[in-house]
């Protein structure tokens, strides 16, 4: 009999997620979350959208483990923490590491064997275009370069669910369309889970399969009907879902 590997692979992710059941966080006397329950199902692309203070980057720890909730449970199905990957928006590029440093250090902690390592280093190298400036220091790339590294850090022990904090923030507008459309290819060419923080609902638009707006200390889930489009940017109507985005951030704010 002849196997469905399309439908093997769904069977798999089917059994692989992270489930928030009516979690509440607080910082001091400030509610960040009540009650939040939510299941973020692998292989599987979240944008967590929503203004500056609002809770993402909590959210981002909550997922990884790095802080507990007050209340209710986080439970990982198929997935632990340890397989989950944090590219911050800082970066953290230590400025004595060449790139190929960079993305070997996490499978040196690993004690991945040396011949394995120079493969996996060697081929996220070429995937991430690195290979030219892979003896380079942080001090000598540009910011889309450095946006790889730091990406290419996150995705060479090959996660369950790699967490972008901002990802393209602090780039110009051409290199952040470059910067989203290669998170998106690799999201495409290794179906982990992603979950992506932004306050730019174009670029939620652009990356999200679902996009989980930020408000009243709980997740409004939307789902993306330009997702996995080639063409978006060039519809009207990409834009007038940017728009209707928008308001919703700014009747949150309200």
């Amino acid at each position: 009999m002849k196997t469905n590997t399309n439908n093997l692979k769904k069977e798999v992710y089917s059994l692989m997620s992270i489930r928030f059941d009516s979690v509440s966080f607080t910082y001091g006397e400030t509610v960040i979350f009540k009650d939040l329950s939510f299941c973020f199902e692998q292989g599987t692309t979240y944008v967590l959208l929503g203004e500056s203070g609002i809770g993402k980057s909590t959210l981002l720890s909550l997922i990884k483990g790095l802080q507990r909730p007050q209340s209710g449970t986080i439970t990982y199905q198929g997935c632990s923490p340890d397989n989950i990957e944090v590219v911050f928006q800082e970066l953290h590029l230590f400025p004595w590491q060449t790139v190929y440093q960079a993305l070997e250090m996490p499978l040196l902690i690993n004690q991945t064997p040396s011949e394995s390592r120079k493969k996996r280093v060697t081929s996220c190298l070429a995937e991430l275009g690195l290979t030219q400036v892979q003896d380079r220091y942080p001090h000598q790339l540009s910011g889309g370069q450095k946006q790889r590294a730091a990406m290419g850090r996150g995705l060479i022990t090959q996660p369950d669910v790699l967490l972008l904090d901002e990802p393209t923030a602090s780039l110009d507008q051409e290199t952040k369309a470059n910067a989203q459309a290669m998170i998106a290819a690799q999201q495409q060419r290794r179906q982990n889970s992603l979950i992506v923080v932004t306050h730019d609902p174009e670029e939620a638009v652009f990356l999200g399969q679902t996009i989980l707006l930020l408000k009243d200390q709980d997740v409004t889930p939307i789902s993306n009907p330009f997702y996995g489009s080639q063409q978006e940017r060039d519809s009207l109507a990409f834009y007038e879902v940017v728009l209707q985005l928008k308001e919703q951030m700014r009747e949150a704010r309200q």
